[in-house]
């Protein structure tokens, strides 16, 4: 045990007078020069004191303002200062609160009135305060038990937690939250945790299920791609657009082919299959030679599934009428929820507010993680965050040190208190693409017999010149999954998909569909050249085998295409 815990720095009645203190401190060294001067210039000054007396009065001026701007750049940025700057804030309020105790003291026959704190600690780091009050039952106790939200505003933060620590409660207060906002490229999944700040992480095993919420204009559609982004890299995402808007275009990139959703009867569709699928895979995971109890899709080498709708409560407008198709859709939803987490199946719902026409609340419960961009009404922040942030200030700031911020938010753990949350920076301004980013994500095999339930992706009918039909069909006739040419000649598919993305990005083209990469005769030759070529080289550079290869060929921007 413990004899001595360091809370901090005691507030004293004095800090509510530091900035004046600093002040003073940083114009002293000026006062004593102009003191030194006067003293030497002494007789001068008496025989021409209108002179003299100006330059030293405009030499007392000048040192004041100077030294109010070191003092005020010093307590903006330096760290020190702020500590300061935060005993100042909390010893004014302590004081102004009449949050303090008066002794009567004797001195020289006067009795006078001292003011003494109780023990209140504050302890600040670049990126947190913490701020613990004392409790023993004294005559304050009742007020210290309730200060998460006043701290909150007083500070410009945002409030964590409320602990109490033998004799203390403690509040920890977060601030600066804007510099642990990250990029789009930092935004990456590590095991199951999907980064989302430098701190803020969504972990989608332990906790299943996200809801994301937001106003229009608030940012929340790049939140959602920027996720798909990311989970699209690590397993497989269905996207389901009841509006048919920003994410039904993703239809068009190979990566998402057969599995974007906009027409109500195929996003039931989705969910039945997924229901399906889950199913299935429970009965893989149940009958594998590695099977235990208690352990998740991980430990069977099984890849994660996420679905995602974007606004839920426009494709329930969709079906408001068709009380079949809402129970159907309402059955697979619940399934899902419930069920899924194990299985590696999960939900992500983005919705304008949560609200309990549209999604029944104990299926909102099972979400784990809430996410909200943009502003809220009262009522949208009671739906998203609940009873546990009902006492929470939800600031709306739409600049921070006069820059105007967008994706801007909350985020929390079910039943959890909220914190401050900055969705990834995406620098569209720049020229950045999501479509183009998306393209570049390599397609994954489906692997396991659950993948069967999913329909045979068919892309749209082309016209097809007769002269050109018939050698078309013997080009398709010849073509063949490309893991049963893996198998064949002994190759590994993710040498065989590195390779294809390079060739991809030289402009010759692969026909996939839902389940497989294709290949014909020619495009397994170029392969097995190139990784002849790799071999000959050193076994150093795939990108430089892939060259060498398509120059002999004499292709490249759309030659030698499926």
């Amino acid at each position: 045990m413990k004899l001595f815990t360091y809370r901090g720095k005691r507030v004293r009645v004095f800090h509510r007078k530091l900035k004046g203190i600093t002040w003073f401190i940083w114009w002293f060294p000026f006062l004593l020069a102009i003191s030194f001067y006067s003293y030497l210039h002494l007789e001068e000054l008496k025989v021409h004191p209108l002179p003299q007396g100006y330059f030293l009065g405009a030499g007392l001026l000048f040192s004041l303002i100077f030294s109010w701007f070191i003092n005020r750049v010093c307590y903006r940025k330096m760290l020190f200062f702020q500590k300061l700057n935060s005993l100042r804030i909390l010893s004014r309020f302590l004081l102004e609160n009449n949050l303090y105790l008066v002794k009567k003291v004797r001195r020289e026959n006067k009795i006078i009135e001292k003011i003494t704190l109780p023990q209140v600690y504050i302890k600040q780091s670049r990126y947190k305060i913490e701020v613990s009050f004392i409790l023993e039952g004294n005559k304050f106790q009742d007020r210290f038990l309730n200060l998460g939200a006043t701290l909150e505003v007083m500070f410009n933060g945002d409030f964590r937690n409320k602990t109490f620590d033998n004799r203390f409660i403690k509040y920890e207060i977060a601030i600066n939250r804007i510099d642990s906002r990250i990029t789009i490229d930092e935004v990456k999944v590590k095991g199951s945790k999907l980064q989302l700040m430098k701190d803020v992480s969504w972990d989608y095993i332990e906790e299943p299920h996200l809801l994301i919420g937001g106003g229009t204009g608030g940012g929340k559609t790049v939140v959602l791609m920027t996720i798909i982004y990311a989970l699209a890299k690590i397993g497989f995402v269905d996207i389901c657009d009841p509006k048919n808007s920003d994410l039904a275009g993703l239809k068009k990139i190979p990566v998402f082919h057969g599995r974007v959703y906009t027409s109500k009867e195929d996003i039931i569709n989705c969910f039945k299959e997924n229901v399906e699928f889950m199913e299935k895979r429970y009965e893989r995971m149940s009958t594998s030679p590695r099977f235990q109890a208690g352990k998740n899709f991980t430990h069977y080498d099984m890849k994660p599934k996420f679905i995602l709708v974007d606004e839920w409560a426009a494709l329930m407008a969709k079906i408001d009428r068709d009380y079949s198709q809402q129970s159907e859709l309402m059955e697979y939803l619940s399934q899902l929820v419930l069920e899924g987490r194990q299985a590696g199946v999960f939900i992500i719902f983005a919705m304008q507010r949560p609200d309990g026409e549209f999604i029944k609340t104990a299926l909102r419960d099972n979400f784990m993680k809430r996410l909200s961009v943009g502003h809220l009404e009262s009522t949208g922040y009671d739906m998203m965050f609940g009873d546990a942030n009902k006492t929470k200030e939800f600031k709306k700031l739409d600049e921070i040190n006069g820059v105007k911020v967008k994706g801007r938010g909350y985020i929390a753990n079910n039943g959890e208190l909220a914190g401050e949350f900055f969705s990834p920076y995406v620098p569209l301004d720049q020229g950045f693409s999501f479509y183009d980013a998306y393209s570049k994500i390599p397609i994954m095999e489906f692997e396991g017999e659950e993948f069967s339930v999913f329909e045979e992706y068919k892309p749209p009918l082309e016209t097809i010149d007769p002269i050109e039909e018939e050698e078309t069909i013997e080009n398709e006739s010849n073509k063949r999954p490309l893991k049963e040419f893996a198998d064949e000649q002994n190759l590994k598919m993710p040498t065989l998909r590195k390779i294809i993305y390079l060739l991809t990005e030289q402009g010759i083209i692969f026909e996939r569909t839902v389940s497989a990469i294709l290949v014909d005769p020619f495009q397994e030759k170029l392969l097995l050249e190139i990784l002849s070529q790799f071999e000959e080289g050193g076994r150093r550079s795939y990108p430089k085998a892939v060259e060498a290869t398509i120059v002999h060929h004499g292709l490249g921007q759309g030659q030698g295409q499926a």
